[in-house]
C-alpha cells in the first residue's frame, strides 16, 4: 500500500485531501501542521511521497515559506522522495513538483500518479469502486441530472446503493425536500459521474440565479440556495475557477438585494417567509446593516466608497465558511464555546477557523484587498486565533463595525428564533453596556439612527 504524508496548517484542506484521496485510492496517509515537528529525516522513510504547502501563516501573522523550507531540508538531507507543493512555486530540480494555487483535488491525484509512477494496472488496484456523497442541499437547483443519483441503505450490516432518480429525470427542490424530510442528508453518485455532475450544479446554480433576479420572481429563495451551494463546493471540490465563479455569483446576488433593501420590517418579512438557513440569515442581516451605516462612517465617498461596500459581502460570505454547523456558527466567545458539547476538532476548528480561513482567501485571486486582514480579526483577536478577553482599538476599522454588527444580528436572530418581539432599541442599550470603547460605540450610534 502507497503511504503519503500532508504537511498543511490548514485542516479543512488536510481532511479534504485525506478523505479524497483515502475514498478514491486505497493510500494510507498521515498529516503535519508543519514540516518543523519532524524531529529528523529518518521519520520520512516510510512514505512514498509527501505533499505540503507552498507557505502559510504562523500564530504571529506572518508569513513562512512552508513549501521551500521543507524542499530545503530535503536537499540538505539528500532525501529523494516525490514532493507536490500546493501553491506556485518555481521548483526546477529533482523530483519536486508545484501545483498552481488554485489547484483541485484531482490535481492533486492526477500529479501523484505521475510522480509516483504508478502503472495502469496499479492504479486499477488503487482505485475503490466506491460512489461519492454529495451533500443534498446541492440538488436544490438542479434540474434533469446528467447522471443517476442513489441513496444508501443498510441491510444486515451491508451497505447497499440504491438508485433512486434516473439521468435526466425531472428534478426540482420541493422532491429534494420531501427526501430531506425523512432525515436524508447526502445523495450518492457513480465517482465517474462525480465531475460532470458538479460542473453541472455550478451551471445550473449561475443560470437560476441570474434567471431569479431579471424576473425578479423568488430572489431571497435562489439567493439562499446558491450561497449554500457555493459555500458546499467550495469545501467540497476546493478552490477552483468554477467554484469561484459560483461564489462571487453569491456575492453578487447578496450585494444586489441588501443594497435594494430599504425597510428592516421587509427584510425581516422576507426572510422568515423563506426557508433560509441560519447562516444565510445572519449574513444577509449584516450586509444590510453595513450598507445602511457605511456612508455615515466617514470612510471615503465615490469610488472609495464603492470599494469599502463592495468588501462586506465577501466578509460576510467567507468568515465563517469553515462553520458548517449551525451549533459552530452560534459560538462567539468561550462561555458560547463552554456551553456546547464539542469534540477536540471542532474547539479547534472554532477557535482558529478565522486564521484558517484567512489562509485560504490568500488562494483566491482577485478578490478585494483587505479581506483577508478582516476575516482574521472578526472575532477580535489580530492573530485570528481564539476569543480575546477584552475588545481593544487596535483592530481594523472595518473589522470593528463587523464585531458590533454581527453581534446586534445574532441578538435579532435569537428573537426571531424564540419568537420573541423584536425590541431593537433593546438590544443597542445591551450593546453599548457590552461594547465601551468608543470606536465600537460609534457603530451602535449608527444603529440607533436607522431605527429613530
Amino acid at each position: 500500500m502507497r503511504k503519503l504524508l500532508i504537511i498543511h496548517s490548514d485542516e479543512r484542506i488536510q481532511s479534504s485531501v485525506r478523505e479524497y484521496l483515502t475514498n478514491e485510492y486505497s493510500f494510507e496517509i498521515e498529516c503535519l501542521e508543519s514540516s518543523s515537528l519532524l524531529k529528523n529525516a529518518d521519520e520520512l522513510a516510510s512514505f512514498d511521497g509527501i505533499i505540503c504547502e507552498n507557505k502559510y501563516i504562523d500564530s504571529e501573522g506572518r508569513n513562512i515559506p512552508g513549501g521551500q523550507n521543507f524542499v530545503n531540508f530535503m536537499i540538505d538531507h539528500t532525501i529523494k522522495k516525490p514532493i507536490i507543493i500546493l501553491g506556485e512555486m518555481e521548483i526546477d530540480y529533482g523530483s519536486f513538483v508545484s501545483l498552481p494555487s488554485r489547484f483541485s483535488l484531482r490535481d492533486i491525484s492526477l500529479q501523484l500518479i505521475k510522480s509516483l509512477n504508478i502503472t495502469d494496472e496499479e492504479l486499477r488496484h488503487l482505485k475503490m469502486p466506491d460512489f461519492v456523497s454529495v451533500e443534498i442541499a446541492n440538488f436544490y437547483q438542479l434540474s434533469n441530472p446528467s447522471c443517476d443519483i442513489y441513496i444508501k441503505m443498510t441491510k444486515a450490516g451491508v451497505e447497499h446503493f440504491v438508485k433512486r432518480i434516473y439521468a435526466n429525470d425531472i428534478l426540482d427542490k420541493d422532491i429534494v425536500r420531501r427526501y430531506e424530510q425523512n432525515n436524508l442528508t447526502h445523495f450518492f453518485v457513480q465517482k465517474e459521474d462525480f465531475e460532470k455532475l458538479m460542473g453541472q450544479i455550478l451551471a445550473q446554480s449561475l443560470t437560476k440565479v441570474v434567471k431569479a433576479f431579471k424576473e425578479d420572481k423568488k430572489v431571497m429563495e435562489v439567493s439562499s440556495d446558491t450561497f449554500e451551494i457555493s459555500q458546499n463546493l467550495l469545501n467540497e471540490i476546493g478552490i477552483t475557477p468554477q467554484t469561484v465563479k459560483l461564489a462571487r455569483t453569491s456575492i453578487v446576488a447578496m450585494t444586489k438585494t441588501v443594497s435594494s433593501s430599504k425597510k428592516l420590517s421587509t427584510l425581516l418579512r422576507s426572510l422568515l417567509e423563506n426557508e433560509t438557513t441560519y447562516a444565510f440569515k445572519r449574513n444577509y442581516l449584516a450586509s444590510l446593516f453595513f450598507y445602511q451605516i457605511i456612508p455615515n462612517l466617514g470612510w471615503g465617498r465615490g469610488e472609495q466608497l464603492k470599494q469599502t461596500m463592495d468588501k462586506v459581502c465577501y466578509i460576510c460570505f467567507f468568515h465563517d465558511i469553515l462553520l458548517r454547523e449551525e451549533k459552530l456558527l452560534k459560538i462567539h466567545s468561550l462561555d458560547d464555546m463552554a456551553q456546547v458539547d464539542l469534540s477536540e476538532l471542532e474547539k479547534k476548528l472554532v477557535l482558529e477557523h478565522a486564521n484558517m480561513t484567512t489562509t485560504m482567501l490568500q488562494e483566491i485571486s482577485g478578490i478585494p484587498t483587505g479581506i483577508d486582514v478582516i476575516v482574521r480579526q472578526h472575532h477580535g483577536s489580530l492573530n485570528g486565533v481564539g476569543f480575546p478577553d477584552v475588545y481593544t482599538s487596535n483592530l481594523s476599522p472595518l473589522a470593528i463595525c463587523f464585531i458590533v454588527i454581527e453581534k446586534y444580528v445574532v441578538e435579532i436572530l435569537k428573537c426571531i428564533e424564540g419568537r420573541e418581539k423584536l425590541k431593537l432599541n433593546t438590544i443597542l442599550l445591551e450593546l453599548e453596556e457590552f461594547f465601551h470603547l468608543s470606536s465600537y460605540r460609534k457603530i451602535i450610534f449608527e444603529l440607533k439612527s436607522l431605527i429613530n
